[in-house]
């Protein structure tokens, strides 16, 4: 069964506006190719979406289709055997989605530059990295669940996925309406966070199984990697901005560096491996990092902001590209050939 995180809005229009894929085949020098669901969804259900243009669909996304309905959708497998299942659920989806449309309709009308941005981030990447291969950007609906961007390949391609409803921008008022809705969502809600988002995905599906993550300083490098590789991508886009951050928090990051270090220190933080208990804290999502000896206003992510500064001056000291950089996947070979140390 579809599940249902919006139940406790009567309206309707917050249903499910089901992916925003599809296939306009737009190519360019960085071998990125745009496929838009949502348009064929959308046309094909106006009339009343049939079986035989569910199998087209089918047919056309593939495993795709599947992992969204599956994984995204949270739909049972045994509910979606055939092309009159598909059917019965796209049309449904239509239904319970009439108002919330032409509401994310017009947002995405007023951003025509998105895929071009878009473009030219996959280009910026693949400079980076000349074996990445060709990209799929591909649009898809999570009913206000899927917070993450995503990763997959399929058909030679490497997919990056985005739920189209999940960056209207912070202003956007259905948030508010949402029970459940996290409130820390709007610090990565902007439309044009979407690019650095796919970038970020990709470099995480690309290395994270070759990145063991037990400690503090594992966890802490590898998320600095990903925030540099932002810096180094998106040199135009201020840092605060990037990570999703109002200036008055990246001011205290950079005031309290010193602070932090030294808490690190002498509270053992470093090596410990105890993630659960005591490492997560540092890098979930939220509107604060929380923990004894930390400010009440220390903004989400300290970790994060800590791996940044690590591999800031480890790319510094050792002049490394991107790929080599993510190729030394010691933590702490990374850590003292930075010479880190912001208490001197």
């Amino acid at each position: 069964m579809q599940k249902n995180t919006i139940s406790a809005i009567s309206f309707a229009l917050l249903g499910i506006l089901v992916m925003t894929l599809g296939c306009r085949d737009s190519k360019n020098t960085a071998d990125v190719t745009h496929s838009d669901f949502f348009e064929e969804w959308v046309t094909a259900s106006k009339n009343g979406f049939t079986p035989e243009e569910a199998g087209i669909l089918r047919q056309k996304h593939g495993r795709m289709l599947n992992l969204w309905a599956v994984d995204i959708m949270d739909i049972n497998p045994q509910d979606l055997t055939s092309d009159s299942n598909y059917a019965f659920f796209f049309g449904n989806l239509h239904r319970i989605s009439a108002n919330v449309l032409p509401l994310i309709d017009a947002h995405y009308k007023k951003k025509p530059d998105l895929n071009k941005n878009i473009d030219a981030a996959v280009a910026r990447l693949k400079k980076e990295f000349p074996d990445a291969g060709k990209f799929l950007i591909w649009r898809y609906y999570s009913q206000f669940s899927n917070t993450n961007c995503f990763a997959d390949t399929f058909q030679g391609y490497n997919v990056l996925g985005y739920s189209v409803e999940m960056f209207l921008d912070d202003t956007c008022f259905i948030y508010g309406l949402i029970d459940g809705f996290p409130i820390w969502h709007r610090r990565y809600s902007s439309t044009a966070q979407i690019p650095s988002f796919l970038v970020a995905s990709y470099l995480n599906g690309r290395y994270e199984a070759s990145h063991e993550r037990k400690s503090f300083l594992d966890e802490a490098v590898y998320q600095g990697k990903l925030w540099y590789s932002l810096s180094r991508l998106f040199p135009k886009i201020s840092p605060h901005q990037l990570y999703g951050y109002n200036k008055d928090e990246w001011k205290f990051f950079k005031k309290e560096e010193g602070n932090t270090w030294n808490f690190y220190i002498s509270e053992k933080v470093l090596f410990n491996t105890d993630f659960n208990r005591s490492v997560k804290r540092y890098f979930v999502e939220g509107e604060r990092t929380t923990g004894a000896g930390l400010p009440d206003n220390c903004p989400p992510k300290l970790g994060c902001y800590t791996g940044l500064r690590i591999v800031e001056e480890y790319a510094a000291k050792t002049g490394k590209s991107l790929k080599e950089i993510w190729q030394e996947t010691n933590s702490n070979t990374i850590l003292q050939q930075s010479g880190y140390n912001p208490l001197r």
